[in-house]
């Protein structure tokens, strides 16, 4: 039993054979925690959740969103879907896209708003960080509020000071060939591990379309890396998403 922490089944590179990709993950034990961005994608997610019994979901907005309409029906959302779903996100700051220094502040501002309603709502954290972990990274801590760091890009120090306070670190699937997310498996302790696809992106073989079954390919990767057998990898990454969530996950059949 494994859990793709983060997957965007929503998006329309599944379009054409969703239902077969979610069965597929299933027939595999594969249990997905789809991510839902904006108000489409919170739509469109809430409907897997209802119709696939291996699928859960975490509602968020991307950290580029700057029309202050959507941000406010985003929040809305989250707030009517609360009891359906197993966390808030991704949300966070993205440095690459945005190098305007007056829009990072909105970014900031914006994030800090989502930060205040996962605590309001008592609901964990997913956080989107594109070249900017070190103030992600501040505002969590700032607030002592462990979080999980989804694709996480930063360094390895970075990583530890995160784990420091709680945080858990989200090793995709390229981490099969990824230096970078090699070295934080094999580094940090894997009672800080949890996996994702990013599906339709960051699949094992470039340029293809990732899917959740493929998270199982993680979970390979970072046995041989740790000289570990694969089953202590599945389990304590499958409990360290259970426990991350508030146990949200264990009342659903398939686990």
């Amino acid at each position: 039993m494994l859990i793709d922490v983060h997957a965007h089944l929503d998006f329309p590179q599944f379009d054409r054979d969703r239902d077969s990709v979610v069965r597929n993950a299933k027939d595999n034990e594969i249990f997905i925690i789809n991510s839902g961005i904006g108000r489409d994608g919170i739509e469109k997610t809430m409907k897997l959740v209802s119709e696939y019994d291996n699928v859960k979901a975490t509602l968020g907005l991307s950290p580029t969103e700057f029309n202050t309409q959507i941000i406010e029906e985003t929040i809305d959302l989250i707030r009517k879907y609360r009891d359906r779903i197993v966390g808030i996100g991704e949300v966070g700051l993205d440095y690459y896209w945005v190098k305007d220094s007056e829009k990072r502040r909105t970014e900031l501002e914006n994030f800090r708003r989502f930060i205040d309603l996962a605590e309001e709502l008592d609901l964990p954290l997913v956080i989107h960080s594109r070249d900017a972990e070190g103030d992600v990274i501040n505002e969590l801590k700032r607030k002592n509020l462990p979080a999980l760091l989804h694709c996480f890009g930063g360094t390895l120090k970075q990583a530890e000071d995160a784990i420091s306070f709680g945080c858990l670190i989200s090793i995709p699937t390229n981490v099969v060939y990824s230096k970078q997310k090699q070295l934080l498996s094999k580094e940090i302790p894997l009672e800080s591990i949890v996996l994702e696809t990013d599906s339709p992106y960051l699949a094992p073989v470039p340029k293809t379309r990732n899917e959740p079954v493929n998270v199982r390919l993680s979970a390979e990767k970072i046995a041989e890396i740790r000289g570990i057998e694969l089953s202590a990898v599945e389990d304590i990454t499958t409990n360290n998403a259970r426990s991350f969530f508030n146990q949200r996950l264990a009342g659903n059949p398939t686990l």
